[in-house]
């Protein structure tokens, strides 16, 4: 009874090694050895990285983000779909099984006419059936199921980097805005005070009209940057909000001076390090895992399968007796089917299969390419913002300067207001690329972060159950 019941069993298990097994088709990327532009340091940013600006209203920033926004709070709800899709893969590697209880009154008299002779009959069956996976096209689905998993949890990683990315720029930005915003009513008070002394020298016959009318052009011109400056600031507030997963009347931190947020310095390691340091690499390359397990399972499909099933039941005259005395019976049994005409159903699946794999491949390869050239860009751009940064710095001094001296010869009447109109101009523009450079340069650093994967990293993942 023991042999009849092992061989099955055994049969199965031999079986199960002859799986089939699709090799993953190679990227065919060439890594570069380094970077184009030089690094102060080979170290990977840290998990946090937005800590190494040191600012308190940042940090503080990204971690109401971190618990208010609202795509990751779906992308939460993606990963859990996932999980249960993987669950429920996995449940077609386990026997099934079933139960049924029934009981049936059989009425009958007897052949005298006199009584009734019928009787209660109750009985219990279990079902069992399982797929034998001979070809491994179960145990692929689960493959599959598992990598699309771990792709949701990869693209977890990568919004959430994006969503600090867009913090820390909006923050920065907004930070830039207002302090445009300050140096324009500054610059406004100081061609005010100058528009007064123009008026005093045209009233004792110093100055002309020609030179009022002139001021008062730059006075009005200056003026009118100020609504636009405004709007812009009430409109990275509401961006800033909406990241937070706030209101646009939601408390921000009180904003801080640009000028003291240093820009950090920043490694970027080896480029062939970079593809365990993206999560959106390691998505792409997830998904093209998950790809290549359905194309096993689709190869699987058109093969035979083997069912395994088997029935205990039990019958009793007492509901009692189900468990203490029943007539029981089992049986088992192994079935073959081969698929012989499904209208070209599973061939079709199976090239869709393989067109898609190859689409993946693509885009894996596409991925890998992007992001090498993402940090090769943004290093360049951390450099070069850095230089600009510098000789605007120099520009600035020579441009106050240049309008302190020109303000008091104007005043000794040395020069004409046209003179000093340049030099106010030219100093107020300069401040103002000050600024938006400085900026810019930490934006820079901030995209060299997004592109580097911020202090994300992942160890080695294996697929295979």
């Amino acid at each position: 009874m023991q042999t009849r019941i092992l061989v099955p069993i055994i049969l199965s298990a031999v079986l199960a090694g002859c799986s089939l097994n699709t090799p993953i088709p190679p990227a065919e990327v060439s890594i570069p050895a380094n970077w184009s532009s030089e690094t102060a340091s080979s170290t990977w940013p840290a998990d946090g990285w937005w800590q190494s600006y040191d600012s308190a209203q940042l940090e503080q920033l990204m971690q109401r983000a971190r618990d208010g926004n609202l795509d990751l709070a779906s992308a939460a709800s993606r990963l859990l779909q996932a999980d249960a899709q993987l669950r429920q893969s996995g449940a077609a590697l386990l026997p099934q099984l079933g139960a049924g209880v029934s009981a049936n009154r059989s009425d009958s008299l007897r052949s005298d006419g006199n009584g009734d002779t019928g009787r209660d009959i109750y009985s219990a069956t279990l079902n069992a059936s399982y797929e034998v996976d001979f070809w491994g096209r179960n145990r692929a689905l689960v493959n599959s199921a598992r990598a699309n998993l771990q792709a949701s949890q990869f693209d977890s990683a990568t919004l959430a980097l994006s969503i600090d990315a867009s913090v820390a720029s909006t923050w920065f930005q907004l930070l830039e805005n207002q302090r445009r915003l300050t140096l324009a009513r500054d610059s406004l008070a100081i061609a005010e005070q100058v528009l007064e002394l123009v008026e005093a020298r045209y009233r004792y016959g110093a100055a002309d009209s020609l030179e009022v009318s002139q001021q008062r052009t730059l006075v009005a011109q200056l003026q009118a940057a100020l609504p636009g400056l405004e709007q812009s600031t009430l409109q990275l507030r509401n961006s800033l909000a909406l990241l937070l997963g706030a209101s646009p009347e939601a408390a921000l931190p009180t904003p801080g001076s640009l000028e003291q947020i240093q820009p950090p310095e920043i490694g970027a390691g080896l480029p062939i390090e970079l593809l365990t340091r993206r999560p959106d690499i390691r998505a792409s390359e997830a998904r093209l895992v998950a790809a290549n397990a359905d194309l096993t399972a689709a190869r699987a499909a058109l093969l035979p399968g083997i069912q395994l099933t088997g029935q205990f039941g039990a019958q009793s005259l007492a509901l009692s007796g189900l468990l203490s005395n029943p007539a029981s019976a089992w049986s088992l049994a192994a079935g073959l089917t081969q698929p012989i005409f499904q209208g070209g159903r599973l061939r079709a699946q199976v090239d869709l299969s393989e067109a898609r794999q190859e689409e993946l491949l693509i885009d894996y390869r596409r991925t890998l390419l992007t992001a090498l050239g993402d940090v090769d860009t943004a290093l360049g751009a951390v450099q070069q913002a850095r230089i600009r940064h510098g000789f605007l710095q120099q520009a600035n001094s020579e441009a106050e300067l240049a309008f302190t001296l020109a303000e008091t010869r104007y005043r000794a009447g040395a020069i004409t207001l046209q003179t000093l109109l340049d030099t106010q101009r030219t100093w107020y523009q300069s401040q103002d690329n000050l600024v938006q450079q400085r900026s810019g340069w930490l934006q820079a650093t901030v995209d060299l972060y997004r592109a580097l994967g911020g202090g994300w990293s992942e160890g080695a993942v294996s697929y295979a159950p």
